[in-house]
């Protein structure tokens, strides 16, 4: 095929003008005949619009009526999508019975694609290109066999892949993140046994969160409260693994600096005594001075925190 033009002819399909010629013979068995050339033509058009890029061609052959032989090929300028040389094709066969009814030869020609049908082999066995077998669905979308449809369906699970790789990391991240944190408000006190040694312990393992202290006490909730006084309010609290603890609250209208509470707690931990009760650790958050000390039921706790032992204002 052979085509020039004063415009841009690529990648357009175009079926007019066209023009169409016919055999001056008509077939003995005309029914018989037409449908086995309407088969013949509707299969070799779906050969040639799968081409590829470079060709678009197919040519068959079929034993028509009476053992008489029925030679057809078709092409589109390898330009043409799929669709636009399957509607192209399917056009120039469906003017077939305008110009060459019962003829047992005929051909029609577009700018964009042609057909012809003889009784005799027109065209040249060698240059014949071995036709590409469509996929079972006639879905369009599924009949581009080239390496172009591959790479772009590498690329579209490529994009699909990606964000729900980033969105399971940003997942595994947050669940991570909510443990350490449900971790961090549910420490538990570790309450001292009476076979623990007295040396003396430092601050840091005294020290405790008080976020973990305050949901301990349901927000220092007035039903956990023992008693108050002027050094503050004294809480029993229960904590999570079932261990009872009391908790003084100091005034937050305490002069005292932070070292010197410090000082005096560390001084608290070294009177670890039988007959005393015992100082578990302490929090120190903003002005908030908290002291938790081992829960005893029975009149001793009370003087004990009340009494002028404890840490002054």
């Amino acid at each position: 095929m052979l085509r020039y033009s004063n415009r841009s002819i690529f990648g357009l399909m175009e079926t007019a003008p066209g023009f169409s010629m016919f055999s001056p013979f008509n077939a003995t068995d005309v029914d018989n005949y037409n449908k086995v050339l309407g088969k013949l033509l509707y299969n070799l058009r779906t050969v040639a619009a799968t081409g590829d890029s470079m060709r678009k061609y197919g040519t068959a052959n079929v034993t028509g009526p009476n053992f008489q032989d029925i030679y057809s090929l078709m092409q589109c300028t390898p330009d043409l999508r799929y669709l636009d040389c399957n509607e192209c094709l399917e056009s120039a066969i469906a003017s077939l019975p305008s110009c060459c009814e019962n003829k047992i030869g005929g051909r029609v020609i577009r700018p964009s694609c042609n057909i012809r049908y003889e009784n005799y082999r027109f065209y040249d066995q060698l240059i014949n290109v071995e036709p590409k077998v469509p996929p079972p669905s006639t879905s369009p979308s599924t009949n581009h066999t080239s390496s172009k449809g591959k790479g772009h369906t590498s690329r579209r699970a490529m994009m699909i892949a990606i964000p729900v790789v980033i969105v399971i990391l940003v997942l595994c991240f947050i669940w991570i993140y909510l443990r350490l944190l449900a971790k961090k408000h549910t420490k538990t006190i570790k309450i001292p046994s009476e076979d623990d040694d007295d040396e003396i312990t430092t601050l840091e393992s005294l020290q405790l969160s008080f976020e973990t202290v305050r949901v301990a006490t349901n927000d220092f909730a007035d039903s956990n409260k023992l008693g108050e006084s002027g050094f503050g309010a004294v809480y029993k609290v229960r904590l999570s693994n079932g261990n009872i603890i009391a908790l003084k609250r100091l005034s937050m209208n305490s002069s005292q600096g932070d070292i010197e509470f410090k000082n005096e707690v560390l001084l608290l931990a070294k009177l670890q005594h039988r007959n005393l009760v015992r100082l578990l650790g302490f929090t120190l958050e903003g002005r908030e001075r908290l002291l938790v000390y081992e829960f005893v039921p029975n009149k001793s706790l009370d003087y004990f925190i009340f009494s002028m032992i404890i840490i002054s204002s």
